[in-house]
């Protein structure tokens, strides 16, 4: 006595290869499947197909629902509320993390002041180097100009003394001429 053969589906078929209850007994060649599930002939709505295929993915949500609802609702398994953890390590850890901050706040703030001090002094010191160039450059060019004044002075005494000689001499031999 063989059973009436049923119509059977493509999505009851795919749904028997992939079930894990009974092995197949006999893989026919699947006829071209479409890939569109408003165009097949089951006149079934399109949303329970997708359902129904979708029907392997429910091993995998029972397992993480009650991950998410421990997350969410922060209940254990049990469903009463899950024991708190001890964050009195972390809150110090992180005051301490803060108080770290606000002393290297402090330190920055004093550099930036520090900073801005020796930039000042800094340009004071460039304006005043700046100044004594100018000092030196000015008595440079007075020594320069001394240099000169004395070389000239010297070669006038030198004429000068050149000419008392002469005009001694002269003296002395136009007196000892008039005497002699």
């Amino acid at each position: 006595m063989s059973k009436p053969a049923k119509p059977v589906s493509e999505i009851d078929r795919l749904i028997e290869l992939a079930s894990d209850d009974k092995p197949p007994a006999k893989v026919e060649a699947l006829p071209q499947l479409s890939v569109s599930l408003e165009n097949q002939k089951d006149s079934g709505p399109s949303m329970w197909r997708v359902l129904i295929q979708l029907r392997v993915l429910l091993p995998y949500l029972a397992k993480i629902l009650p991950l998410v609802e421990r997350g969410l609702l922060g209940t254990n398994i049990t469903g009463h509320a899950a024991p708190t953890i001890d964050t009195r390590n972390l809150d110090r850890g992180i005051a301490g993390v803060s108080e770290a901050q606000r002393d290297l706040n402090t330190a920055v703030k004093a550099q930036t002041a520090e900073l801005h001090l020796l930039q000042e002094q800094i340009a004071l010191l460039t304006r005043s180097v700046e100044k004594e160039l100018l000092i030196h450059d000015e008595n440079a060019a007075n020594l320069g100009s001394l240099r000169k004044l004395v070389t000239v002075s010297v070669w006038v005494i030198f004429v000068l003394l050149v000419v008392l000689i002469a005009l001694v001499a002269f003296a002395n031999f136009g007196h000892s001429v008039r005497l002699g």
